[in-house]
């Protein structure tokens, strides 16, 4: 996703890759063993929709039925699929690549949750994986059509309900996770998760610092923080918790 201005711009710089919209999987993906973390949420079904590389090739809200969108944003090597894979119960669904900043466009996946009495759940979910930022070798005018296309679905999209940011523990906020939080602030409808990725990486002490440091805003407010893990399934629960608590929001 492309790299943000310091005037307030949704994402950063795109990234490399061909312009043109492609699938990055098979349809859909066979369900992987119930992880660490499982949170009584099973996905029933899960599965490339669409992908978006232009402003136009935006599937419709009415094509998802006006269902609910939360989307994923982060840096290219943040481990953005191995996160989406782990809280789909999926192996492969969302495509992971040696190459940072391989995908240009928006990737939407229709997700259906099998009924439970432990939680409400809407019927129907659309997760928007958005182009990992932070490898921007591209053309100015290329970069600029990127900027319309993200800065427009997150501004514009009806049923967009959350945005989850990913953020290496390890590295904590940096200046393009910031801007893209204060772009999103112009929204207050849209809720902001902070996914803290790779917590498996810290020793146990330092987790609970790293984690408090990054719960604190560019602008000294308060963010709402979940640390994960897609390699041990720690944080499936809390995070699934806190979409479904976003989709309830009309």
């Amino acid at each position: 996703m492309a790299q943000p201005q310091k005037a307030k711009s949704a994402t950063a710089k795109p990234t490399t890759a061909k312009s043109r919209t492609t699938k990055p999987t098979t349809a859909k993906a066979g369900p992987a063993k119930p992880g660490k973390g499982e949170g009584g949420v099973r996905v029933a079904e899960a599965e490339f929709a669409a992908g978006a590389a232009r402003r136009d090739q935006v599937p419709s809200v009415t094509h998802f039925e006006q269902a609910p969108e939360i989307a994923f944003a982060g840096r290219s090597n943040v481990g953005k699929s191995s996160l989406l894979n782990m809280i789909l119960s999926r192996k492969g669904l969302a495509r992971t690549s040696g190459t940072p900043g391989c995908t240009r466009q928006i990737n939407f996946f229709d997700i259906q949750l099998a009924a439970s009495e432990r939680f409400e759940a809407p019927p129907r979910i659309v997760f928007a994986d958005l182009p990992g930022y932070g490898y921007a070798k591209v053309s100015k005018s290329e970069a600029t059509a990127w900027k319309q296309l993200l800065e427009g679905y997150l501004h514009e999209r009806p049923t967009l309900r959350a945005v989850v940011i990913l953020v290496d523990i390890r590295r904590g906020l940096e200046q393009e996770e910031a801007d893209l939080v204060e772009f999103l602030a112009e929204r207050p409808g849209i809720r902001i998760i902070i996914a803290a990725t790779k917590i498996d990486k810290l020793s146990r002490s330092a987790q609970k610092p790293a984690l408090t440091k990054l719960a604190q805003g560019p602008d000294g407010e308060r963010l709402e923080v979940v640390a994960t893990s897609a390699e041990t399934g720690d944080g499936r629960g809390p995070l699934w918790a806190r979409i479904l608590d976003a989709c309830r929001v009309e």
